[in-house]
């Protein structure tokens, strides 16, 4: 089957018409339509090139926190944008958060007012977004998606790829659900454990402060090691691009991820329960967590870490980040922010990733995977949009061959060519966007294929060579090949707890509690017995639900099947 591709020119001659651009797959690689299809195409439908698609504009929100930042500033006329809207017909009117997720759910489904395509977490449907957003959808506030999803291909392939297979059982088709469709995942991999992508999360420390220590980042992988390299940094007298003294360590917002700072006592663990002692343990009341409470506690008492690590916004974290005032941070390699800021101004104090950290077993603390996702970004549609079809549509193309080319690489002439059917950027277009990303962005060039595109992997099907990779590229390669996934295929333990007959009291009991909340409470009580006391009174709250009856129920259900994972 012949493959087309968009043409360099955005005014093209004639437009395709709109029963064409509504479905742009043959099968489940995002080919274009076979002749005689359902949704055949200009020439197999008898339609005019000269019909236009119709022309509709959608409201759509990123409920992310700071997910508005891979937004081009010309939203409507970016050229990815126009040449979309030539195809399709759809323009998107965005917007996006810079609270708590959660919050804007909450809020947003409390008052009707549902843009017409949102894009929000999705880990669970027992527990934060997850939970809001099913809830809508079992209130009536979100499109079924069932009818729609043989007329568009495409969008079909994201509900059936990359998917973990007992998260698609548990969570997306949720017997609560009837077997209705409501969320499309997104930024899910292609259905080979080669697409899955590596987040390299860890903790990273400026480079110059190493050096002036005399550190090699590699020897710090245990507890111990980064207590003293924090203390070094809190009597070295660092300062940030100001002039000001640093932090010796912190996070992004809202304390994202502290909890980098205690690997030393985790696992590769793909569920909420444990193995200790020779019997089962919910994660909660572990020892661990008291180790890992303390330990907090002792970085925070000693002035190592951030006293507002836990309120910061957005905005003021990455303004930490990137005048270097975190000497350390805990989080992904934050490349985007870093490369056109602080590594641009300053580039001696660029971040090297730590060890790679221990685990509790003496192995690489790293990221733990099944061979499909669990949880991801996922997109919805409001019950009350006057064209689903369009949303569809939309979603339909920028996943399929021509849609993907487009939301990665952009035009074809303009930003790169094809070469032995790859592209590649055009030289001086790579200098442009390498020396500033921005300009990416505002090419419509970045919130795409986070946001709208699933099922995909664009290194595993555009590879790289040496030569088109850029420093960052390279870098964030070296922190992957330090830090391998640790794949593990099989079910969560997890799930089996839904099958407990108290397992809805239990969620009653322990709904709206937030274990989290009582730990930053714990890590900034006045003494570490008060500390104590909290953590305990906190997990009393998971004993009074009837955690420990829940566990042996898990632990005799796992008993009888060899598929579950810890």
């Amino acid at each position: 089957m012949r493959k087309t591709r968009l043409k360099g020119s955005l005014g093209l001659a004639a437009a395709i018409p709109l029963l064409a651009l509504s479905m742009s797959a043959c099968s489940d690689n995002g080919g274009n339509n076979e002749p005689n299809s359902t949704a055949g195409n200009a020439t197999n439908t008898g339609q005019k090139e000269a019909d236009a698609p119709k022309q509709v504009t959608l409201t759509f929100l990123s409920a992310w926190n700071g997910g508005g930042a891979g937004f081009p500033q010309d939203q409507v006329n970016n050229p990815v944008a126009k040449a979309i809207r030539e195809k399709t017909g759809v323009t998107l009117k965005m917007e996006s958060i810079t609270t708590s997720e959660v919050e804007k759910l909450n809020t947003m489904f409390a008052s009707g007012t549902v843009p017409d395509i949102v894009n929000a977490p999705y880990w669970s449907t027992t527990g934060g977004e997850g939970q809001v957003i099913k809830k809508a959808a079992l209130e009536g506030q979100l499109l079924d998606l069932t009818p729609y999803l043989d007329k568009y291909p495409n969008v079909k392939r994201l509900v059936t790829t990359g998917i973990a297979k007992d998260f698609a059982e548990f969570d997306m088709n949720s017997p609560d659900l009837e077997g209705k469709q409501y969320i499309i995942p997104t930024e899910t991999p292609d259905g080979s454990i080669e697409s899955i992508h590596n987040w390299n999360y860890g903790l990273f420390a400026r480079g110059d402060i190493l050096k002036a220590l005399n550190v090699n980042a590699a020897d710090i992988d245990t507890q111990e090691e980064l207590y003293d390299l924090l203390e070094k940094i809190k009597n070295g007298n660092f300062k940030d691009i100001s002039g000001k003294p640093v932090i010796p360590a912190g996070t992004m917002h809202n304390g994202w991820d502290s909890s980098q700072f205690t690997k030393g006592w985790t696992g590769y663990n793909i569920s909420d329960f444990r193995e200790e002692d020779g019997k089962l343990n919910f994660w909660a009341l572990s020892k661990d967590e008291e180790d890992k409470m303390l330990y907090m506690r002792k970085l925070i008492k000693d002035g190592l870490f951030d006293l507002e690590a836990f309120s910061n916004t957005d905005t003021t974290a990455k303004e930490k980040l990137t005048t270097g005032k975190l000497a350390v941070f805990g989080a992904q390699p934050l490349l985007l922010d870093l490369q056109k800021t602080l590594y641009k101004t300053n580039p001696e104090m660029q971040y090297e990733l730590l060890g790679p950290f221990k685990n509790k077993n003496g192995e690489i603390a790293t990221q733990v995977e099944k061979p499909g996702r669990s949880g991801f970004p996922a997109i919805f549609l409001s019950a009350k949009i006057k064209d689903p079809d369009a949303a569809l549509r939309y979603l339909d193309f920028v996943n399929s061959d021509e849609g993907r080319l487009l939301a990665y690489w952009g035009i074809e002439g303009t930003h790169y060519t094809m070469a032995d059917g790859k592209p590649q950027w055009i030289p001086d277009v790579k200098k442009q966007f390498d020396e500033n990303p921005d300009l990416k962005r505002d090419a419509g060039l970045n919130f795409l294929p986070g946001r709208f595109i699933g099922a995909f992997s664009d290194t595993v099907t555009w590879p790289k060579t040496e030569e088109q990779k850029t420093q960052w590229d390279k870098l964030e390669e070296s922190f992957s090949a330090k830090m391998p996934i640790k794949i593990i295929d099989k079910v969560s333990a997890t799930y089996l707890e839904r099958e407990w007959p108290k397992y809805q009291q239990y969620r009653d009991k322990i709904g709206g509690f937030d274990f989290n909340a009582e730990l930053q409470k714990a890590y900034f009580a006045k003494s570490d017995e008060e500390a104590l006391k909290i953590l305990h009174n906190a997990q009393d709250k998971f004993r009074d639900a009837g955690v420990e009856e829940m566990t042996e129920f898990v632990a005799q259900k796992a008993a009888e099947r060899d598929d579950i994972g810890y």
